[in-house]
């Protein structure tokens, strides 16, 4: 922005050229897009409102925010945090640092959870946002769900995506499952665990490794104590022929996890996204095997 343009005359057109060439000299991906989704969350606008007013003038007081949030941007905060949502299935979820921003590659776990039975019971280990929960409350309303995490706060932003989204089904309870066991059967266990070892985050981007919370990515051991602590409860949290279906951190965790599935008498399943990576284990209990 030059000092001789007055803020009054930036027009949203203005600013969605200005923000992109911003940004794509800062090499942030989706330059555009980011540019287009900040624009609209400071004006409470849907994107494809910014083009049908693309001759609205900012006022000085939204420009402003506009400004400070694109800074936030070019520090590398998360572009969720900023704008305080992230996508999951379908659905905007709120999120802020106390929780790991949901990925793409995680709904693997509800399309497995869909072509299994209907469950009566579900428990999510290590909800974080609730993404996981709620949408499967949502799918199965006649359900009951379990959402743990050993984080108050990240529970705390969960339980508001369930009043949100209106998915009364879910409760949501403090406990850590490295520790304990939560009592009951369940039909189905999901779990996105923290399986990325702390040797390699110094290769994750700074905007992951710098802003979401440590103890929902990083495994101080080999990346799989999550699922070895899961497949050794299996036999006391899951129903018969139960499910349980964790994330995996591609090809290296594969052939490992699914070999502490079947350690434990689990019948195994390995399943990739979309971009062919394995990402996710699947293991039924078979009572007759343990």
């Amino acid at each position: 922005m030059t000092a001789a343009q007055s803020p009054a005359t930036w027009r949203i057109i203005d600013l969605i050229k200005w923000g992109t060439e911003h940004f794509r000299a800062q090499e942030i991906h989706n330059a555009r897009l980011e540019t287009e989704w900040l624009l609209a969350h400071v004006l409470d606008l849907q994107r494809v409102d910014l083009y049908v007013q693309f001759e609205r003038q900012l006022t000085q007081a939204e420009l402003a925010t506009f400004k400070e949030l694109v800074q936030r941007r070019k520090a590398r905060e998360p572009f969720q945090y900023i704008i305080g949502k992230a996508p999951f299935y379908g659905r905007d979820f709120g999120v802020n640092p106390a929780v790991l921003i949901p990925r793409p590659e995680s709904e693997l776990l509800i399309q497995m959870l869909r072509e299994g039975p209907a469950p009566a019971t579900l428990l999510d280990v290590g909800t974080g946002c609730g993404c996981l929960a709620i949408t499967a409350a949502l799918l199965y309303p006649e359900a009951s769900v379990l959402a743990i995490d050993n984080s108050p706060e990240a529970l705390e932003v969960a339980a508001e995506n369930a009043r949100t989204m209106g998915a009364s089904g879910v409760e949501f309870r403090t406990l850590d499952i490295l520790a304990s066991c939560p009592e009951g059967l369940f039909d189905a266990v999901l779990c996105n665990p923290p399986y990325i070892t702390t040797t390699e985050a110094a290769n994750l981007p700074a905007v992951v490794r710098d802003h979401e919370p440590a103890n929902a990515l990083f495994d101080s051991g080999d990346g799989l104590t999550f699922h070895r602590r899961l497949a050794e409860l299996a036999g006391r949290f899951l129903s018969s022929e139960g499910r349980l279906i964790m994330e995996i951190g591609g090809e290296a965790q594969a052939a490992a996890a699914g070999q502490i599935f079947e350690d434990a008498g689990l019948t195994v399943t390995v399943r990739t996204d979309l971009q062919r990576d394995p990402r996710a284990v699947l293991g039924i209990l078979n009572p007759e095997k343990i």
